[in-house]
């Protein structure tokens, strides 16, 4: 308990400093509507309920289970506006599955997309010079080990099942149909972990960078999420204050910094969030 205290203390603490000098504050906003400040409030909080989802996109459908939105954020003293496009694809329209190539050759999420057929895609695992690090599975196949130091899990248990994740070191993957290891775990079951906020597992949260991550909501609907900018982004603590304010009950980041990429090609609707360099696996999903 005391420790717990003390590193509320210190979290908030850390956090009131960092706004007073100007980078704490995070505003956002849709197309030409105003900016709107999140509460320091929401940047401590541990625990989210349905009455935190104070993000409300503006949502496009452009298919069937399929909607679209896209946030922008500022962050002053430094005015640089991050774009942040959300894909909200319900499970039971929408088959999810992870691609890899046979050799892990790399490539633009776009093409892998083209490659596997899927119409929304995003990069997915961290990688090495020779292929992904951690669990991948797809198509039923265990492609890659699982490994200790990836805590979040994106997981489908079968071709008509909804994917989910879980946010356990060993999480029980025994006969997973489409999976991978991510990092870092953010939230599990509306609660936040505590180093997403305090930092302390090697990373730090308020450094910014390009990010892209997921999350299921309370219908069951999974959010893929990727920041649409060259320079700059959301800390690791913007990120889990997005996720949370947008209703997410449990969250996970891919892989960030310069693979973070998404390809959207529906109907009439064709959206690129260019990565900077290629990458060997993608998670994504086409209309059942």
């Amino acid at each position: 308990m005391v420790a717990v205290l003390g590193e509320d203390v210190a979290s908030t603490g850390a956090a009131l400093l960092h706004r007073a000098v100007g980078g704490g504050r995070l505003y956002w906003s849709q197309g030409d509507s105003p900016l709107v400040e999140l509460p320091l409030a929401l940047q401590l909080r541990r625990h989210w309920g349905p009455t935190d989802a104070v993000i409300h996109p503006e949502w496009s459908h452009p298919a069937p289970g399929l909607a679209l939105a896209e946030l922008r954020f500022e962050r002053p003293p430094d005015p640089r506006a991050v774009t942040v496009v959300i894909a909200d694809l319900d499970p039971a329209l929408w088959r999810f599955r992870v691609f890899g190539r046979t050799d892990w050759r790399r490539d633009s999420v776009a093409d892998l997309a083209d490659e596997a057929k899927l119409s929304v895609a995003i990069n997915a695992s961290y990688f090495a010079e020779d292929g992904p690090l951690g669990l991948v599975v797809s198509d039923g196949t265990v492609r890659n080990r699982q490994g200790s130091l990836r805590a979040a899990h994106f997981l489908v248990d079968g071709p008509s099942t909804a994917p989910r994740i879980v946010n356990e070191r060993s999480a029980e993957v025994t006969g997973a149909y489409q999976g991978f290891q991510g990092f870092p775990a953010i939230m599990s079951d509306g609660h936040t972990f505590a180093y997403m906020r305090t930092g302390g597992r090697g990373f730090s949260v308020r450094d910014v960078d390009r990010r892209s991550a997921a999350c299921t909501d309370s219908r069951g609907h999974m959010l893929l999420l990727a920041t649409d900018t060259w320079t700059s982004g959301l800390s690791f603590n913007d990120l889990a204050t997005v996720l949370g304010a947008l209703g997410c009950v449990d969250a996970m980041a891919f892989d960030g910094g310069a693979s973070t990429s998404m390809w959207i090609d529906v109907g009439e609707v064709r959206r690129n969030v260019d990565g900077l360099e290629g990458v060997p696996v993608i998670v994504g999903a086409s209309p059942r």
